[in-house]
């Protein structure tokens, strides 16, 4: 949506103090506030509606919901065509944060108590058409509630149905995609997804399919039984995941019994009371208590700057099932492929998903604990590595040397620094890196609130961030600074480090000293060209960020492309072709600001030359100063590798996200192909290549021709200053491939 005028909002509710940008989507942007009456915390919500007397009305509707397990609308206000809704604040973060780490009981009770309020939603009338893990939250106590019902889902003429597509591609039910009445069915399609994530750790589909592969198996493809699942379990989540919706439960109440009566079966009637979770589930949907249990792990929710704790919380290192999570952020990228491991040369093998009922019958046969990745735990400010933390139902498997990284010095490269306690580090995932200097890679936890420096032989320390959402910090250690949903980072040659520190709207830079500050956002001001950077508002335009050979930095987002001077001043670069508005336009007398596509994924610059991907179109755009912007690969026919030839004749399945684009000290250029399992240079001449991968789903042939070898999903690459290319696949696999174009896994 577009850019929200803060003091139009404030006119608009004079008895409420404003707060930070708690998060933005499709169907609106969410501030913090506070009624100054009530003394009482608010989710603020600027919601884009067809006309004020339609926002009213379905406003009303909205705010007669009056369940447990669903946000609470407060109030709206219409001030001409602004449209406010006044909603109840959650402060234990998203079910996108907390679902690696649920135990089994967690995992049901949150199913039981989003159907139990759905059926409550639909008997009013409304379906929420867009449920996954996102629209999901926990209050401070653990009590999981619906929220982001949005406006324009209220049921219409025919009974029961709507027809307006709406809703996200992964959690899309048949009926949805083929553009088809949806009804409450739908809505119990989407949560049995988002089940079937939970208990069998990943995807019901392959994460690398395109959309419309996607959406293609979710009308025709059964998904695949998970394994160690107890039949129960299975049984009630598959019958939601029926194509017909006539075969899925006859209704959202009915879902709620079916989850309610599996967890009793399999873990007895006090499954609620272990659960940890604060469940108010209607009587028909209600479990015996408990009684005598002993310890139960209670839901931790991420503590809040307010709160006298020092930079971090702390994490409970006693084994068994924990609710718990990890602290909030950003969505959590989509988990391992369900793709097996194949055999072959240099096999390496991808770690599993964790299964959520180990220690029950159902485990698989052997007993074996799984694994969702390889975590280092280590302590901020203490050498000790911490062999067992974080742990789960499932076995998490930790390793580490003993002695802490290798020392760094001091003017260099940001590293740990003294701080007070933070949460144990952990790395399930990498939602963007870049290579350092001198070798190692800086990268983005999943969650987006901490950078770590991730060392070839698996040693991890932490850069930036406790671990706890917040935005205090600057002029201090990095380490101790709060971050919230970091989304790109980029190394310069001097040793610095440069954030997006997009969840706070700010760019924000680690000196060589190991101090952060805020060299962008921050402010109030648009974003305009010639505006001092640390007086705009960043909320829309906050990454991908890329760091010339001088330092300059450039930012992107929002369709806007910025240089930021180092006198601290912006300079609008480039746009998108849709984005020619006036809310950002040049000073006076400049010339006109090139469109460099329809869209801007990753950014590289090198001596003024800026890389941009076009994901839309499928190109690699080049701009350059006082020169035309040009297309340097991609534009091609579809599925057309091009291997061999001018690059700009190859097709090319682009990926959106940060990391994607690399530059080798000569200046050849490299990208995944995340959805066809590769990855491609392009030379100084022009000629495209393909550098590894073979196009098919894998991960195999460490030891041979990268050529050959299969990729899972490759996502993001980094060449270091001798040419060595990496490559990021899913989870934490890292895939090199050396001067002799041999592929190895340095990390997995």
């Amino acid at each position: 949506m577009p850019a929200v005028d803060r003091a139009r909002i404030a006119r608009a509710l004079p008895r409420y103090t404003l707060g930070e940008e708690l998060g933005a989507g499709s169907f609106g942007l969410v501030l913090a506030g506070h009624h100054l009456d009530l003394d009482r915390a608010v989710a603020i919500k600027v919601v884009p509606a067809a006309s004020a007397a339609e926002f009213r009305d379905e406003a009303r509707i909205l705010s007669r919901l009056d369940h447990p397990h669903i946000v609470r609308i407060h109030d709206y206000v219409v001030l001409d065509d602004l449209c406010l809704l006044i909603m109840e604040m959650l402060g234990g973060g998203t079910l996108a944060q907390h679902r690696h780490r649920l135990s089994a009981e967690a995992t049901l009770g949150v199913g039981a108590a989003v159907a139990d309020g759905l059926a409550h939603a639909h008997a009013h009338g409304v379906l929420h058409r867009d449920i996954k893990p996102d629209n999901i939250l926990f209050t401070e106590a653990g009590q999981p509630k619906i929220t982001d019902f949005g406006i324009g889902r209220i049921l219409d003429g025919a009974p029961g149905t709507v027809s307006q597509a709406a809703g996200t591609p992964r959690y899309m039910a048949p009926e949805q995609i083929t553009g088809g009445r949806a009804g409450p069915a739908a809505d119990l399609y989407a949560l049995g997804v988002v089940l079937y994530e939970l208990v069998s750790g990943r995807p019901v589909f392959d994460p690398g399919l395109s959309v419309p592969e996607l959406l293609r198996h979710q009308c025709e493809v059964d998904p695949p039984v998970p394994a160690g699942v107890p039949p129960a379990v299975c049984d009630v989540i598959l019958r939601a995941l029926a194509k017909d919706p006539a075969r899925r439960p006859p209704d959202a109440a009915a879902f709620a019994r079916a989850i309610s009566a599996a967890a009793a079966d399999v873990f007895g009637p006090d499954w609620q009371a272990r659960s940890g979770l604060v469940l108010a589930l209607t009587e028909s949907a209600r479990s015996t208590s408990a009684a005598g249990l002993g310890p139960v792990a209670r839901f931790a929710p991420p503590r809040s700057p307010a709160e006298p704790t020092g930079a971090g919380a702390t994490v409970s290192q006693t084994p068994g099932p924990s609710p718990t999570v990890e602290p909030s952020g950003p969505a959590a990228p989509q988990p391992h492929s369900s793709h097996p491991s194949h055999p072959g040369l240099g096999q390496t093998k991808r770690p599993e998903p964790r299964n959520l009922f180990e220690g029950t019958r159902y485990a698989p046969r052997g007993g074996r604990a799984t694994r969702r990745g390889r975590v280092t735990a280590v302590t901020v400010g203490v050498a000790a590595v911490v062999l067992a933390v974080a742990i789960t139902v499932g076995l998490v498997v930790t390793r580490g040397t003993g002695s802490g990284p290798p020392p760094v010095t001091a003017g260099t490269e940001p590293g740990p620094a003294p701080s007070s306690p933070a949460l144990p580090l952990r790395l399930d995932d990498v939602r963007a890196w870049a290579i350092g200097p001198r070798g190692g890679f800086y990268v983005v936890d999943r969650a987006g609130l901490r950078v770590l420096r991730l060392d070839l032989d698996g040693t991890l320390s932490a850069v930036a961030g406790t671990g706890v959402a917040g935005s205090t910090g600057d002029g201090g250690p990095a380490t101790a600074a709060r971050l919230r949903g970091v989304s790109d980072v980029a190394a310069a040659s001097d040793g610095s480090v440069f954030l997006a520190d997009s969840g706070n709207g700010r760019i924000r830079r680690i000196g060589p000293d190991g101090v952060i500050t805020t060299v962008a956002g921050g402010g109030e001001r648009l974003a305009t060209d010639g505006a001092q950077a640390t007086e705009v508002s960043l909320s829309l335009a906050s990454g991908p960020i890329a760091v010339d050979t001088d330092g300059t930095l450039y930012l992107a987002g929002a369709g806007r492309l910025f240089r930021l001077d180092r006198a601290g001043v912006l300079h609008l670069v480039g746009r998108t072709e849709q984005a020619g508005g006036g809310d950002v336009e040049p000073s006076p007398g400049q010339r006109p600001v090139p469109a460099v596509g329809q869209s801007i994924g990753d950014v590289e610059v090198r001596d003024g030359r800026l890389y941009v991907v076009d994901y839309t179109t499928g190109r690699v755009q080049v701009l350059e100063p006082d020169e035309p912007v040009r297309t340097l690969a991609g534009g091609g026919p579809a599925e057309f590798t091009g291997d061999g030839g001018p690059a700009t004749a190859a097709g090319l399945t682009l990926g959106s996200g940060p990391s994607s684009l690399a530059l080798d000290p000569v200046g050849n250029l490299f990208f995944p192909e995340p959805s066809v399992y590769r990855v491609r240079r392009v030379d100084t001449r022009g000629v495209i290549t393909t550098v590894a991968g073979t196009g098919e789903y894998g991960s195999d042939g460490d030891g041979g021709p990268a050529t050959a070898a299969r990729l899972a999903s490759p996502a993001r690459v980094a060449v270091d200053t001798a040419g060595v290319l990496y490559i990021g696949e899913v989870g934490t696999a890292i895939r090199r491939v050396g001067l002799d174009a041999v592929i190895s896994t340095v990390h997995d």
